[in-house]
């Protein structure tokens, strides 16, 4: 378009919208397929939205395309019923087919020259911005009707193949939550409190709600249905258990907090679908199944950075760490466990820590030609970047096809290696011994390296069945010399920088080396 104008154009789920210089190179028209009745339901997902709003009677229209979202006249209309089954997936699909007839009505009004069209009544506008998400992000509220949750269940089912960029029907169940795959209203109603468990079944479990009960099946990450009687016996569940129920300042908060969150997810989408792990090569293979002992390490400010801000010292620290790992694991493109920064108006809502992810990718890329400050310069630009996307809802994972059958994903600590930086006091623990506190901090399922913006100080918090605390004093040696070199001479290509003390260069070169005359 850009080297000559075109007739028309046809905009067909696009989501994208289309900016005004484009208009001025359309000689004939332009117009847009919609998949909602027009004023009503503009904006994007209509499909869900309607069917939360239980309507029975939908459309799908064609309009004009101006310089509003879904604001332009409206040129053709097609009525479609809503099924009461009927899902995202099943409503779409019968959209699209409407679209289709919708656009050989357009095609045919254009070509006879007889298209209508007409103002929308925009005083009955009702817009669903891309951000906006459905009450308590799909989490079930059992005080609810069962037809309520039931709407909420369907409207958020895509199908398997399809992306769900909304949030998937979840239920809390201990202290985690659990994807729910089906939810079918019974004509009986038990009359015990709302959220009790009534029956435990392989397939589902039969729930009491607000109204009617419920059959409720639940499902994995990557789509398969969970065993509902082997679910019950992981959290120890008995028949008669309350299900937790919401609140409606939690359900707005959780509502509030995916909703912030939900610009970033394409962003964390891209980063995620480019998982990989990074591993130290000093590892023992034999032990890696082994249970986790976590242990962690003494504050340590290296004395190379003593006269440094602690602003200074941090970004030195981590950028000479990401040096160090990228030097001797052999990769130059690192991805690594990141813990964000708290988000302070949700603190306090523990039903958060389950929902959104508490460790996300940091991605670097070292050039080893470089010098240490262009190294540090990239290091604080990523820092910018995590800050800019803080985190993402967790069942993020489950939601996009090219990511839910990533094992590793599912877990809270999907990478070995991870960097935290802490504002919290850093007092200074025993060697290597066992920390309550480093629980919270750990963001790699090996390896935490976390650090201390207020004093610039640094520890580790490791799996010592994995790694040996020798190993551990050795890292921490192994950066020290490596700031030195650095302070020394800032200029020299971060892979040159020695590494090593000349004593460790020594056994290693000469003394081992060394035969018996």
């Amino acid at each position: 378009m850009k080297a000559e104008p075109v007739d028309w154009i046809f905009s067909v789920a696009n989501p994208y919208i289309l900016p005004v210089d484009v208009f001025g190179r359309v000689r004939q028209g332009a117009f847009n397929y919609h998949d909602g009745p027009l004023p009503r339901y503009a904006g994007t997902h209509a499909t869900s939205w309607a069917l939360l709003a239980q309507e029975s009677e939908y459309a799908i229209t064609w309009h004009r395309i101006d310089d509003g979202v879904n604001a332009g006249e409206l040129v053709v209309k097609r009525q479609v019923l809503i099924a009461p089954a009927d899902t995202a997936l099943t409503l779409n699909l019968r959209c699209h087919e409407a679209a289709v007839e919708g656009f050989r009505e357009l095609l045919t009004g254009l070509a006879k020259g007889k298209l209508t069209a007409r103002p929308q009544a925009l005083v009955d506008r009702s817009y669903f911005p891309r951000r906006r998400r459905p009450d308590a992000a799909g989490c079930l509220r059992w005080d609810r009707s069962a037809r309520d949750l039931s709407a909420m269940t369907r409207a958020l089912d895509f199908g398997p193949y399809n992306p769900n960029r909304l949030c998937l029907p979840k239920a809390f169940v201990g202290d985690d939550v659990v994807i729910v795959r089906r939810l079918e209203v019974l004509p009986r109603r038990s009359g015990l409190p709302a959220g009790s468990l009534l029956e435990i079944h392989s397939g589902h479990w039969r729930v009491a709600t607000g109204a009617q009960d419920a059959d409720v099946c639940f499902g994995r990450p990557d789509g398969q249905l969970l065993d509902a009687r082997a679910l019950a016996r992981n959290f120890n569940l008995d028949e008669g258990y309350r299900l937790p129920i919401l609140s409606g300042d939690q359900a707005r908060s959780i509502t509030a907090a995916h909703e912030k969150l939900a610009p970033a997810e394409d962003f964390w989408r891209r980063r995620l679908e480019q998982f990989k792990i990074l591993q130290l090569p000093f590892l023992s293979a034999s032990v890696a199944e082994a249970p986790h002992r976590w242990r962690s390490s003494s504050w340590f400010i290296p004395s190379a950075l003593t006269k440094l801000s602690p602003h200074d010292r941090t970004e030195y620290l981590v950028t000479a760490w990401l040096i160090y790992l990228a030097r001797i694991a052999g990769e130059t493109e690192l991805q690594l466990g990141w813990t964000p920064a708290s988000d302070r108006s949700q603190a306090g809502l523990k039903a958060l820590e389950v929902l959104i992810a508490s460790v996300v990718p940091m991605e670097v890329t070292i050039d080893l030609a470089l010098d240490f400050e262009e190294m540090r310069k990239a290091v604080a630009a990523e820092f910018a970047q995590l800050r800019a996307h803080a985190s993402f809802a967790r069942d993020l994972i489950a939601r996009c096809p090219t990511l839910r059958g990533v094992e590793a994903l599912r877990s809270h600590r999907p990478w070995p290696i991870g960097i935290t930086i802490t504002t919290d006091s850093c007092p200074v623990a025993g060697d290597l011994k066992t920390s309550p506190r480093a629980r919270p901090a750990l963001c790699g399922d090996l390896l935490t390296f976390e650090v201390c913006a207020l004093d610039g100080s640094f520890r580790w918090h490791f799996d010592a069945s994995r790694l040996a605390p020798k190993q551990i004093d050795r890292m921490t040696q192994h950066l020290q010399n490596l700031l030195c070199a650095v302070v020394a001479d800032a200029g020299q290509p971060v892979g040159r920088i020695e590494l090593l003390s000349s004593a460790e260069r020594t056994y290693l070169l000469e003394d081992l080396n060394r035969t018996a005359a």
